[in-house]
């Protein structure tokens, strides 16, 4: 159906029962779900272009965005998730028991570095400051990639912020010569950065 030059779709409604459960399990810890379906979809996504390697996640929480992906996973690939917070994470590792090529850590985010390199590397930016970006940038593979939720669209934020603040995220991933780079507006109020290293 065409209005217009604009197509109009139908919205997507299939949730995985993996997904559901850990959203759940998110509702009844009282823990925000930290991952939109629209994030969910991009990651199970990318996932599924996989068939060996590592993926790694930073931010673990309750296993929300981790369950999208896990959905996705193929039996050749293997997947880390790091959560700080000791309960989430093992509520994270209760849910992602029954498959044996998924580990849940609980530490701090770094400790996840020891399974480099990694393919396709998820992470929320507020997650990591941007000093330790390079230490990120180094934990991907060569044509590896990493994907940084938790974007603010740059069109949301105050003109005077736009203008005179200074944007670390934008400035090292979009900018960099040794990354491919683009970021997507996944919603009118939520923007994800793709990057492929290349250098």
């Amino acid at each position: 159906m065409e209005k217009g030059n604009m197509a109009i779709y139908r919205s997507t409604t299939y949730i995985p029962p993996l997904v559901r459960r850990a959203n759940n399990l998110a509702s009844q810890m009282g823990y925000s779900i930290s991952c939109s379906n629209q994030v969910g979809r991009l990651m199970q996504f990318l996932v599924s272009q996989y068939q060996s390697g590592v993926i790694g996640e930073i931010g673990a929480g309750c296993g929300c965005e981790a369950a999208w992906m896990i959905s996705a996973l193929a039996p050749g690939t293997s997947f880390f998730a790091v959560e700080a917070d000791p309960a989430l994470a093992a509520v994270a590792r209760a849910l992602f028991e029954s498959y044996p090529n998924v580990r849940i850590l609980q530490g701090d985010w770094q400790s996840l570095l020891r399974y480099r390199p990694f393919g396709l590397l998820c992470t929320r930016v507020q997650c990591i400051p941007p000093e330790s970006y390079e230490l990120l940038f180094q934990a991907i593979r060569p044509g590896g990639v990493i994907a940084l939720g938790g974007l603010q669209p740059q069109e949301e934020l105050p003109v005077e912020v736009q203008s005179n603040e200074p944007d670390p995220v934008r400035d090292y991933w979009l900018n960099d010569p040794r990354l491919l780079a683009t970021e997507l507006l996944v919603s009118p109020n939520e923007a994800v950065i793709m990057a492929s290293r290349v250098g």
